[in-house]
């Protein structure tokens, strides 16, 4: 066991790797996780729920390799048991990041079983655990197959979900996760066709004030008005409208006309299905439970309670949209079932927003 002062600079890494792969993009808002080996049968790890910046070295709880229990006043990160998984069957892993980031999540949505690449021209295989619900023992044991199989690699992309990767120190864990990023974007780019830059551009946003809407630029042209009036009145939950124009969303907005999740988190955030309409002036679709209403040619208009909130939407929205794409073009992919797609859309609604938005 490391003495308390040795714990004590093991919280605070932790809590810096964290402000850092936010800063790089590869995690955001609270989603992802962080945690390091303290000793053959504990690691600490980033709580459930609470915002990277947010976090205090206190808060990260202590977890036992042996049965998942903990010691501490938060509650681990919900997917702790893919972490006891890695540290039980990986003797390399000492500090793990677990990452939603973009394009290794997108070719975690295409169906295959490991992706291919080179690195330095050296040739990398970087395997795919088989799809389950997060925070599932049956994720945990596909995560630990994956570890065990291929023990040449440090980085595992988990299907339609997100990565995790690790090493003796947090240095090697990040360099893992950004050759892994690196990777899989020369994949999507060159395989699939889809050189789609992960960039929000925002358009013509609102929020309420006082039960009136606030237009985010004076110049907002009176249709679109109409287009965050409707919405407004169809769900008095939303207080924020981020209207979401990147290349990706403006793609999907005038070639598709309905999209199913692709990945965990367009699930959770996004909603279980989503309606794009066809035509030049053909009506919007609000939904309740639903954070998304493309317009024709005119990208979407993201929803939340907060700016905090829709800006989550807009991120996981594009997201979704370049892996819709990429999937298209590559002629193969693996949406989520429509039974799994309902249990993370209410799980997340009920209780993991909640929790996300006590703590500020």
């Amino acid at each position: 066991m490391k003495t308390k002062e040795e714990i004590l600079k093991l919280r605070e890494e932790i809590i810096e790797v964290s402000l850092s792969l936010l800063e790089q993009g590869l995690i955001v808002r609270t989603w992802g996780n962080i945690s390091a080996k303290i000793d053959d049968d504990h690691y600490l790890i980033t709580p459930s729920g609470i915002r990277y910046e947010d976090l205090k070295p206190e808060m990260l709880p202590i977890v036992s390799i042996s049965d998942n229990s903990f010691e501490g006043e938060y509650k681990p990160s919900s997917e702790s048991l893919v972490h006891t998984a890695i540290y039980s069957a990986r003797n390399d892993a000492e500090f793990i990041v677990h990452t939603h980031q973009v394009y290794a999540t997108c070719v975690g949505a295409l169906g295959k079983k490991r992706l291919k690449a080179e690195h330095k021209e050296r040739k990398i295989i970087f395997p795919i655990a088989k799809y389950a619900l997060p925070g599932t023992t049956a994720l945990a044991k596909n995560v630990k197959e994956c570890a065990i199989k291929n023990n040449e690699t440090r980085s595992i992309i988990m299907a339609n979900h997100g990565a995790v990767c690790f090493g003796h120190n947090a240095d090697e864990a990040v360099k893992e996760a950004l050759r892994l990023e690196i990777a899989s974007r020369k994949y999507i780019f060159n395989i699939c066709k889809t050189d789609i830059n992960n960039v929000i551009e925002e358009g013509f946003s609102s929020k309420l004030e006082n039960d009136k809407i606030v237009y985010l630029r004076s110049d907002t042209p009176e249709r679109i008005k109409l287009i965050h009036q409707q919405i407004y009145a169809k769900r008095p939950d939303i207080h924020y409208i981020y209207h979401n124009k990147s290349e990706a969303v403006m793609t999907m907005s005038r070639r598709v006309n309905h999209m199913r999740p692709l990945l965990d988190d367009f699930a959770q955030i996004i909603g279980v299905s989503l309606r794009i309409p066809t035509s030049e002036g053909a009506p919007i679709t609000v939904k309740k439970g639903t954070n998304a209403v493309f317009a024709y040619n005119d990208g979407a208009y993201c929803l939340g309670n907060t700016e905090d909130d829709a800006m989550a939407a807009a991120i996981v929205l594009d997201k979704g949209c370049i892996a819709h794409i990429a999937v298209t073009r590559f002629g193969e992919g693996s949406f989520i079932s429509l039974r799994d797609c309902f249990k993370m859309n209410r799980n997340y609604r009920k209780n993991y927003s909640v929790l996300a938005n006590s703590v500020k």
